[in-house]
């Protein structure tokens, strides 16, 4: 993806962990497109390898879902399994998932989708990424690169 995996980790692990305590989620996972586990944080107890390849099909077959019917690209894709609930969203190039109780998914999206331009601040390696207060609030910041579009890139993993 052409980004300093080091940096990345470095700006990243704290915005995943802020989001996985502000949302109460079990686990909270920035992947890239093609599959690949960029960071993780909590106890998700899956094979985050397997989960990575997966996730980030689930999402390019919802994006050519939402192409085919005219709905444009997913904001989220939401799966409940069992208990548990797998909520993703799209971020560019990457993947943004969080693994919950399934009694949570709502407040689960709403948090994620909160949390995107952490994340993809921090996918860039952005220095002055920061975690959002639990509040919610947003950080300050003056950076014009936060406002990248990012949405005309597409996911294209690989194949599983």
């Amino acid at each position: 993806m052409g980004h300093n995996t080091t940096m990345t980790s470095e700006h990243l692990q704290p915005v995943l962990t802020a989001l996985r305590r502000q949302a109460a989620a079990q686990a909270a996972l920035l992947l890239s497109g093609d599959g690949l586990v960029l960071g993780a944080v909590g106890e998700a107890h899956v094979d985050l390898d397997a989960l990575a390849a997966y996730a980030a099909s689930s999402v390019m077959v919802c994006e050519r879902l939402g192409e085919s019917a005219s709905f444009g690209p997913p904001e989220a894709v939401l799966v409940v399994y069992g208990g548990r609930a797998v909520v993703m969203a799209p971020l560019g190039p990457a993947v943004a998932v969080l693994i919950g109780a399934a009694a949570q998914m709502g407040s689960l999206r709403l948090i994620l989708m909160r949390y995107l331009d952490d994340l993809a601040a921090a996918l860039k390696g952005d220095r002055q990424a920061a975690p959002k207060a639990d509040n919610g609030a947003a950080p300050a910041g003056d950076d014009p690169s936060a406002d990248e579009d990012l949405e005309g890139i597409r996911i294209n993993p690989g194949l599983v």
